[in-house]
């Protein structure tokens, strides 16, 4: 066996960047502003039927693809579901990311699309529809709310096995969900999350 080095081990450390332990989905989103009839709004994707989470309404987005920065994903993935050129697309800077119960991790950034946005936009076949929300709305209404718990499952988890009492209480989790109702679409689950965080965050 290879002798421990604390050495070796501090000299490792430094410089090191500091990471998660466990493996996650790494996402990014772009968070896009675009203004419209003269006021500041935020646009929304609603997803087709023919893919995962149908009818859902997101922000552009997916996953971050081998030596992406999170911006460099959250742009591709903006021009290549709504159609438009990175230069239609002023960067105003990361925001933060959320973690998700099932280790997916969701990276944003805040982009302001240039007039002329909605000549522009060609949404692909995993985009049913564009449409926007003015921010004053967000502002102005507070969403509805709802705090769920998840349940783990520990059927057959081998208490005897490790030596581990089966009556050992897990940590229960809670998922705080928000909901907000705009012309017919319903801003739900991470998309309202991100919504909520930063109209408390950003535009107070």
């Amino acid at each position: 066996m290879k002798d421990i080095n604390l050495e070796e081990i501090k000299k490792r450390l430094e410089g090191r960047p500091v990471g998660v332990v466990g493996k996650r989905k790494e996402f990014a989103v772009l968070i896009p502003l675009v203004e419209k009839d003269g006021e500041l709004r935020l646009l929304f994707e609603v997803r087709s039927r023919d893919i995962r989470q149908p009818g859902d309404v997101c922000f552009p987005g997916g996953k971050i693809e081998e030596g992406e920065t999170e911006i460099q994903a959250a742009l591709r993935e903006t021009c290549e579901e709504i159609g438009i050129g990175e230069d239609m697309i002023d960067v105003l800077g990361r925001f933060d990311s959320v973690l998700e119960v099932n280790r997916i991790r969701m990276h944003t950034t805040v982009g302001m699309l240039k007039e002329g946005w909605e000549d522009k936009i060609k949404p692909d076949a995993e985009v049913a529809e564009v449409f926007t929300v003015p921010v004053r709305f967000f502002l102005e209404n507070e969403p509805d709310y709802y705090r769920g718990r998840i349940i783990q499952d520990t059927e057959g988890f081998p208490y005897e096995k490790h030596g581990i009492d089966p009556n050992y209480r897990w940590r229960d989790a809670w998922q705080d969900i928000f909901f907000w109702h705009w012309e017919g679409h319903t801003i739900w689950g991470l998309t309202a999350a991100i919504v909520e965080w930063m109209t408390e965050v950003l535009l107070q």
